[in-house]
């Protein structure tokens, strides 16, 4: 990108050069210099149709070298009093014995600030393009042999690229234009794009050969940058290549033995790495040549380095369908989780136009390692361009079951579509494994998830009908929404968990659930049945994230007909094998805290009358600790059975005893 913004900028400063100094040999030798501004000033508006103004007296200093001074000025548009260039200063070294033969030579023309508009239209048309040849006039013989430019800003707006940006703080000098042989040449500055988005320095030295017969050639070219670009925050890069551009009619670009270097840090801190070898691009008449490419880059530090590597086979054809028949795109990381991608694809490349169209794209990917590993094949296809992104469709199977998945890149960001018949992600992470996946999740650029799978297993959790939508901003991740169908019932959840530390948010609630398949798949077996509605809002903020004993908060549960079983409330002596209590009502609201979740309020109703709890369940061991005693007549203290509950959640054991306690009614 740099090289070709070097190579407008030399096309343009030439071009200006060159009508500055165009049919004005007979005024010099007269070494009038009233008489040559008003001379070139008409030349110019009569040849180019533009207006240049040199407020500032000409001088001609006739000591060597011998130099033709016009002070400011600046020259507009064509057919338009828009400016084109200026400069504070402008200097003709010209060539004395030169003139005496009645040539115009000129040894050297120096810029000092000087400021250009570069743009293109749409239609490819450059706003300088008029001035590289005169159109037809009886011109004196021209020579220039060296150009050089000190504080330099050129503006450049190329909409046939999609290009926006500047050269600043421009320093340059080439020798030799039009001599024949390399010499040297040197440019710096700085370089800053808009679109893309990228701002350094620049240094580029080589050396060239230029004239109007083979075009501009430039050998042992080696630019070196420093700033943002490639996707980087910070970025130190050498370039090298061989270049020969032809800019008459025939134009055309071949650049030869490319090959950049470049390493500093991603956007996200991370090291970053970039290697590009290509032997040859060739350009002319709208057509082009790749030969084969190969890439590299590595990001983030070891263990976790993420290498990537892009291989192309040569490819060619028309620049608005240039066909690229065999990319393969390897990315792979060893440590902490193993991770594996694999692309290969054809593709047809507009680039007028700035787009892409992929076609028979394979993917491969493997992640994990065993017993949990997982691999994932697919096909598919996908497009790129400026104004919608990027966007592949991948179709595949993962553990037999058929897995969709659409990605999508844009202004807004990434988006990942999932549609799936059946998934399985395996057992629920302990603590470390929440930290390991936190630390996953904050390696991946931000993005926003939508996923719809028929059937969706956790653990001992079994989903249907799931309908997801998430969102990672690189710091958070954002669950949005969770519809599901859970346990004969209705889940609704939302939350949050952030990246970079404990901190995690959920509110969950489950409509007509069945307590019975709910206790079942949680703590293996029921001792409670009915059909219920919960409620829960829980945070986390210990080292283990999601671990049960980190959460706190409130749980609220509501039931309507039931049963209790293991025990009979009506008959606190009776003693069965297989005892149960129905109930018509159930409320209850507990805080979780400390690893414990602890009554607030407990209320049964029953054909027994009205009961009520208090108590703790510890999360981790699922141990019970829980008393239900019968509520007292209205503002009546008696002695009463009280039951007593201990043991496990999936085995409890009941204990009826009597105490002289005073219930007040609710």
């Amino acid at each position: 990108m740099a090289a070709r913004l070097i190579r407008i900028v030399v096309a343009a400063l030439l071009a200006l050069a060159i009508l500055l100094v165009g049919g004005v040999g007979l005024a010099l030798l007269a070494f009038n210099p009233d008489a040559f501004k008003s001379v070139l000033i008409a030349s110019v508006q009569q040849r180019y149709h533009r207006r240049l103004d040199l407020p500032g007296t000409l001088r001609l200093r006739l000591f060597p070298p011998f130099t033709l001074q016009t002070g400011p000025m600046r020259l507009s548009e064509a057919d338009d009093h828009t400016p084109f260039a200026q400069a504070a200063d402008m200097r003709l070294h010209l060539n004395a014995l030169a003139l005496l033969r009645r040539r115009f030579v000129v040894d050297g023309i120096a810029f000092d600030a000087p400021r250009v508009e570069l743009r293109r239209d749409a239609q490819g048309h450059w706003n300088f393009s008029d001035l590289l040849v005169a159109p037809g006039s009886r011109m004196p013989a021209l020579d220039i042999h060296e150009l050089s430019v000190q504080g330099g800003d050129v503006v450049l707006r190329d909409a046939a690229r999609g290009l926006d940006g500047r050269l600043d703080g421009v320093d340059g000098r080439a020798s030799g234009i039009g001599r024949g042989g390399w010499h040297p040449l040197s440019l710096r500055g700085r370089a800053s794009l808009a679109s893309p988005d990228a701002a350094a320095s620049f240094d580029l030295q080589g050396q060239l050969h230029a004239d109007s017969a083979t075009g501009v050639s430039l050998r042992n070219l080696l630019l070196r940058s420093d700033g943002r670009m490639l996707g980087g925050a910070h970025l130190l890069s050498n370039l090298r290549a061989q270049v020969h551009w032809n800019p008459g009619p025939a134009s055309g670009l071949l650049i030869q033995d490319l090959h950049l270097r470049a390493q500093g840090r991603a956007r996200d801190g991370k090291p970053l790495q970039i290697q590009v070898d290509e032997p040859m691009l060739q350009w002319s008449a709208n057509k082009m040549h790749v030969a084969a490419l190969h890439g590299e880059a590595l990001l983030g530090a070891a263990p976790r380095t993420l290498h990537l590597e892009l291989r192309g086979a040569a490819g060619g054809g028309p620049d608005d369908d240039l066909q690229l028949p065999e990319l393969r795109l390897q990315l792979s990381r060893a440590a902490p989780r193993p991770l594996g991608l694999a692309l290969q694809l054809g593709a047809h490349l507009n680039l007028p136009a700035g787009e892409l169209r992929i076609d028979a794209l394979q993917a491969h990917a493997t992640w994990g390692s065993a017993p949990r590993a997982g691999q994932w094949q697919a096909q598919g296809k996908g497009s790129y361009s400026s104004a919608k992104g990027l966007q592949l469709q991948l179709q595949g199977e993962h553990e037999g079951s058929p897995l969709q998945l659409a990605l999508l890149h844009d202004a807004a960001g990434w988006q990942l579509q999932a549609k799936a018949r059946s998934l399985d992600l395996g057992a629920v992470p302990d603590a470390a494994g929440w930290q390991r996946t936190r630390a996953w999740l904050h390696e991946l650029p931000g993005a926003s998830l939508s996923l719809q799978a028929d059937s969706l297993r956790w653990g001992p959790l079994h989903w249907t009908q799931v309908q997801a939508q998430a969102h990672d901003d690189a710091s958070e991740l954002v669950l949005d929404s969770l519809q599901a169908k859970a346990w004969g019932g209705s889940l609704q959840a939302n939350g949050s968990a952030a990246l970079e530390g404990p901190r995690a948010a959920l509110h969950a609630s489950l409509s007509d659930v069945s307590t019975s398949s709910l206790l079942d798949a949680l703590v293996g077996q029921a001792a409670l049945q009915g059909n219920a509605k919960l409620q829960a809002d829980l945070q986390w903020r210990d080292p283990g994230g999601a671990a049960p004993q980190g959460a706190s908060g409130s749980v609220g549960l509501s039931m309507g007909k039931g049963q209790l079983l293991g025990v009979d409330l009506q008959d606190p002596g009776r003693s069965v094998t297989h005892a149960s209590s129905a109930f018509h009502a159930l409320e209850a609201r507990a805080s979780v805290a400390q690893g414990s979740a602890t009554l607030d309020s407990l209320e049964l109703h029953a054909a027994s009358g009205t009961w009520v709890g208090s108590g703790s369940v510890d999360l981790a061991t699922r141990g019970l600790r829980l008393r239900l005693a019968p509520a007292a007549p209205a503002r009546q203290p008696r002695a009463a059975e009280q039951l007593s509950i201990r043991g496990s959640a999936s085995q409890p054991s009941y204990r009826w005893t009597a105490e002289a306690v005073a219930h007040n009614p609710k």
